[in-house]
């Protein structure tokens, strides 16, 4: 049952803030599953899909900064810094 309820938050997660993803430049397939997205987030591609030519590269850094933002407020404080710091071209 634990996994149903987690499936049910992650669901209502990407229904308020799927939109915010997409405008970041993160595919739909890259949050499809939590932890499909969570492991893109440590590793800045999408691991699951070695041939997929998205990678974190082609975000720009106010698509970065804003995801990190998002991740933080509502996924999990501990990825706005790294991804901040270890995406962005500039920094």
């Amino acid at each position: 049952m634990a996994f149903r309820r987690q499936r049910d938050e992650w669901d209502d997660f990407l229904a308020r803030h799927g939109s915010e993803l997409r405008t970041c430049g993160i595919p739909d397939e890259v949050v499809a599953g939590r932890r499909r997205f969570l492991v893109f987030l440590d590793h800045g591609y999408d691991a699951e899909n070695p041939h997929a030519v998205f990678d974190t590269s082609t975000l720009s850094d106010e698509q970065i900064s804003t995801l990190a933002d998002l991740v933080g407020d509502h996924v999990d404080e501990r990825y706005r810094v790294p991804i901040r710091s270890r995406w962005r071209g500039g920094e």
